[in-house]
């Protein structure tokens, strides 16, 4: 625990750990709904930081960089040695580096990735569909998003279950802080000699990550080695974790509501809506701002050098913006969701995780029928900065 700050009111100091707390490895969104009772408070732990409840002041504080600022983006830091870009940038700086990334992030840059992504995925599924039974992280969520990173790093697939194992123990092993940046080293000293490879090499044939960064420009300049290694770690820590954990969460609520297997089996047009809708149920993502002034912000008063938390989860199912929030609702009409986060460092690559997971589920729905959980099956879920599913044991009639 760390002291509380004297401009703090005691009667909004609460312990609060949305990391390590038992709720949170057993449910982690029904835990955050244990706090909504409170619209803000201040939780000690991690240096202390103050915790936003409701929708409306998580997108203003998302919307307001010049009070709520990116440097540090997570609770707690330091799985980087330095300022990371473009992600704990700023506007103006923000948007410079965030330019070179927006081809290849593109609707039709991304679109133009559905025949390769639908095969990966394909082969994914058919691997496991005859067994009758798989966990769906190891088999599915896990493989699929880290497969479709490796090929936009321009990688041989092969490489793909190591970056697996990576990513885990850098975003999750909050209580082995050895194993974290053993994780940490391990990452930039391979992406380190991909870089230096690729800058060797120029721009080849294609658009995978390196290609549209070695011929794009910032500042009127190229990019240099280390603004090359900050993007592909970006990436990684952006890209792996965050379809892992939504595909996990919406296959888990599948797996318990037959229903709505059955429901999205009538209509592959209602897959796309319910993306949307699994997205808002289960948000995942837990980032962090600076505040960098003095401010008085949903009804309290915070000092520059504050940090609060801007939970995705806690906006997702606001009932003061969400009717039916604790429900979902497959065919949602209007759906305005924080799940890619507000403002200028909303995530630019929502296009792609939102075709990753579209493709997921109609090609697990068009493969498997009326899988469940397995009989006395251990769902493994974890919290932190990004929530997850670590096993999901499911079966199925073959």
């Amino acid at each position: 625990m760390s002291a509380v700050p004297a401009h703090v009111p005691a009667d909004l100091v609460r312990p609060f750990d949305y990391h390590q707390d038992p709720d949170f490895l057993s449910d982690p969104h029904l835990a955050f709904e244990r706090i909504r009772d409170q619209r803000v408070f201040f939780s000690p732990r991690y240096g202390g930081y103050w915790v936003l409840t409701r929708a409306e002041d998580i997108r203003l504080a998302f919307q307001q960089p010049d009070i709520f600022s990116s440097r540090e983006f997570s609770i707690p830091t330091g799985i980087y040695p330095r300022v990371l870009r473009p992600l704990s940038l700023d506007p103006p700086d923000h948007g410079t580096y965030r330019q070179p990334l927006a081809p290849l992030f593109a609707p039709n840059s991304v679109a133009r990735r559905e025949k390769e992504l639908r095969g990966v995925c394909a082969d994914l599924v058919e691997g496991f569909a005859g067994d009758g039974k798989v966990d769906l992280v190891a088999g599915l969520a896990r493989p699929f998003p880290t497969t479709v990173f490796v090929s936009i790093l321009g990688l041989p697939v092969a490489e793909a279950p190591v970056f697996e194992q990576w990513n885990h123990d850098l975003l999750h092993a909050y209580d082995e802080p050895e194993r974290r940046q053993q994780a940490a080293k391990n990452i930039l000293s391979y992406l380190d000699d991909l870089v230096g490879r690729r800058m060797a090499e120029g721009p080849l044939a294609g658009e995978d990550l390196f290609s549209v960064l070695l011929k794009a420009k910032v500042s009127g300049r190229a990019l240099t080695h280390d603004e090359l290694l900050d993007y592909a770690f970006m990436l990684f820590i952006a890209g792996l974790d965050t379809v892992t954990a939504s595909l996990g969460f919406s296959l888990h609520c599948l797996a318990t509501r037959p229903d709505l297997q059955v429901q999205l089996a009538s209509g592959q047009s209602l897959v796309s809506a319910a993306v949307e809708e699994f997205l808002r149920a289960y948000s995942i993502i837990n980032t962090a701002r600076v505040v960098t002034q003095d401010a008085s912000f949903a009804g309290v008063e915070m000092r520059a050098g504050d940090r609060v938390l801007l939970s995705t989860p806690l906006a997702g199912r606001d009932p003061y913006e969400v009717d039916q929030a604790d429900q979902i609702v497959l065919d949602r009409q209007v759906n305005r969701h924080l799940a890619f986060g507000a403002g200028p460092h909303r995530c630019l690559g929502s296009h792609l995780a939102r075709l990753e997971l579209r493709i997921a589920l109609e090609e697990l729905l068009r493969r498997v029928r009326a899988f469940r959980l397995q009989d006395g099956a251990e769902v493994v879920r974890h919290g932190g900065g990004a929530l997850g599913i670590d096993q999901l044991p499911v079966c199925w009639q073959t």
